[in-house]
């Protein structure tokens, strides 16, 4: 049988290199993609072939090991300490107040008589929300203020932020009070897999919206609850109070980033990794000022052990001269050498010499580097580099008041949606209880609160207000 050959325009067999190499750019030309992302003979691209994600697949893997990771940097990193501080500080401050706004079109009323029900809600929130007796709070310990900042810290550090609102008979003028939940309490009930409709711990019903959540009676890092952190209950996201009337129950609140998502996602997630290693190059630098900094003096001696045995031959003055040596020791020992605190005097065995090294630290691009890596911590995180380290030196006016017009813009955006899902459903639940107990004048002819619910929870959430540079 004949074996086929592919040869040149002179009949000589082509080489097989040369085919080979022919091969591979017919698969190359074959490969090629309008979009240089999708190319994958390049070297920043090669190896990088990350797994396609869902929205919710991407969130549940690894997500109570990732959190774990996010409350030891902000327990023990003074930076990722500040960015929650400054965050919080920005978006609640003291606390919100209550701008009631009653749809006066939908109710039938004039702008008045709305203006007179809107005084009369707010004078009754005042005093539910304020500092008496702590009787908003389920766990008595702060006012609304610190609810809402509580809230604000788990949804800056977690993504998100739970709360149980719960009816608690007391000595308070209402039984309507908040407990705020960690979101690390909700989860599948003993480690079981997501399905169609339980997702993270989120009962979904037939659309994709949360019915109800899984919670933990305590969270799984609790110690001192035997067997409490494995018993879930179901928490249902509304119970009925009044026929067509759903009341507000539970509480998670949380921004979507993609279709399909039922738990939040930390801000801090995508810069995890470059905090870490800001911290530890922190400890390192400092390590080294410290070790610049001490005084090492030593002591040497001419003599060398063994050649003066050799040269006067004998093991009788070989053993008399260690001798020497460990009564030396001992009476450093015994009197030690007084020097200045943190100074070390250092005895050498006969013969031995030291090296002093000066190693070149702290790194003189130090600075520089680090305040790129935080600007770009900052910048994940919604802030400014000069509000994340209070470092004004690098600013002038202009830039300092561009800066700050953009990062309160989308501070203020962030703090609305937060109030629409955290504190509106408080909000409402109250406002049901105050009608329920006469607390709320309402004129005659007036639709009442279960039959116009939506139009009598309008309202605004006015935070602190705006920073000027002058």
């Amino acid at each position: 049988m004949s074996q086929s050959r592919i040869v040149d325009q002179h009949g000589r067999p082509v080489p097989k290199a040369v085919i080979a190499a022919a091969r591979a750019r017919g698969r190359v030309s074959m490969s090629a993609h309008a979009f240089e992302a999708v190319a994958r003979d390049h070297p920043a691209l090669a190896n990088w072939l990350p797994r396609n994600w869902s929205g919710q697949s991407a969130l549940a893997h690894g997500r109570d090991f990732a959190e774990a990771r996010l409350h030891d940097l902000v327990r023990n990193d003074g930076w990722a300490s500040a960015a929650v501080s400054r965050f919080v500080d920005e978006t609640v401050g003291s606390g919100w107040r209550l701008n009631a706004q009653v749809n006066a079109v939908t109710l039938g009323v004039d702008q008045d008589a709305a203006d007179e029900i809107n005084d009369a809600i707010e004078a009754q929130w005042s005093d539910y929300a304020g500092p008496f007796g702590f009787w908003c709070d389920a766990e008595r310990q702060t006012s609304m203020a610190g609810l809402i900042g509580l809230g604000m810290r788990h949804r800056f550090i977690q993504g998100e932020a739970a709360a149980h609102i719960l009816m608690r008979d007391g000595a308070g003028e209402y039984a309507t009070c908040v407990h705020v939940v960690d979101p690390g309490r909700i989860s599948n009930p003993n480690g079981r897999m997501d399905d169609e409709f339980l997702r993270s711990g989120v009962v979904l019903d037939g659309f994709g919206a949360a019915a109800g959540y899984h919670v933990r009676k305590s969270h799984p890092g609790d110690t001192h609850w035997r067997g409490r952190p494995f018993v879930w209950d179901f928490v249902p996201r509304e119970i009925e109070t009044d026929p067509g009337y759903l009341r507000p129950n539970f509480v998670l609140a949380f921004e979507k980033s993609r279709a399909g998502e039922t738990r939040g996602i930390s801000d801090f997630m995508a810069t995890l990794r470059k905090h870490r290693q800001v911290h530890d190059i922190d400890d390192t630098e400092l390590q080294a000022i410290m070790l610049n900094s001490s005084l090492a003096t030593f002591i040497t001696s001419p003599f060398d052990l063994d050649e003066l045995a050799d040269a006067v031959g004998g093991g009788a003055v070989t053993e008399a001269v260690a001798g020497l040596t460990q009564a030396q020791e001992a009476y450093y020992k015994e009197l030690p050498v007084d020097l200045p605190r943190g100074a070390h005097l250092n005895f050498l065995k006969a013969g031995e010499k030291a090296e002093h090294l000066s190693p070149a630290h702290p790194n003189a691009n130090f600075e520089v580097f680090e305040r790129q890596a935080l600007r770009h911590i900052a910048s994940a995180l919604g802030l400014t580099y000069e509000m994340l380290t209070m470092d004004w030196s690098q600013v002038n006016y202009s830039s300092a008041r561009a800066a700050m017009l953009v990062v309160y813009r989308a501070l203020t955006a962030r703090r609305d949606r937060f109030a629409e899902a955290f504190m509106m459903p408080i909000y409402q639940a109250w406002l049901e209880e105050a009608f329920d107990l006469g607390r709320i004048p309402v004129p005659a002819g007036v639709p009442g609160f279960y039959d116009r619910p939506a139009a009598w929870c309008r309202a605004q959430w006015i935070g602190p207000g705006r920073g000027w540079v002058d």
